[in-house]
């Protein structure tokens, strides 16, 4: 299962996501919806992806509202983790694996 992280630079809670469910033998990638380069979330990304991990309500509604024809609501799992976090911290990526680990197994 290929799983996009998305956060709102790619800097610190998607790239956090990745590296954590790589290790758990996913295929990962991240990126920010204000991301530049590598990290910008693109067309290419969505289409690779098969579940969508945003952490904020307002990540969904930027891909919902500039990517709509390319996914399915249904694969994006929305987290509600906010921006404090800093990349690798103990407590995100406790909250990571609280929120993502039913939500995979779900479907």
């Amino acid at each position: 299962m290929n799983l996009l992280f998305v956060c709102t630079a790619g800097r610190q809670r998607s790239p956090t996501g990745a590296e954590l469910y790589r290790n758990k033998g996913y295929a990962t990638d991240f990126a920010g919806v204000w991301g530049s380069g590598s990290r910008a979330l693109t067309a290419a990304k969505l289409r690779w992806a098969d579940k969508i991990i945003v952490m904020e309500n307002r990540h969904n509604d930027f891909i919902l509202a500039n990517f709509q024809e390319l996914v399915d609501p249904e694969d994006i799992l929305v987290l509600g983790i906010p921006d404090i976090y800093y990349r690798d911290a103990p407590e995100l990526r406790q909250l990571l694996e609280e929120k993502i680990e039913k939500r995979l197994t779900e479907k």
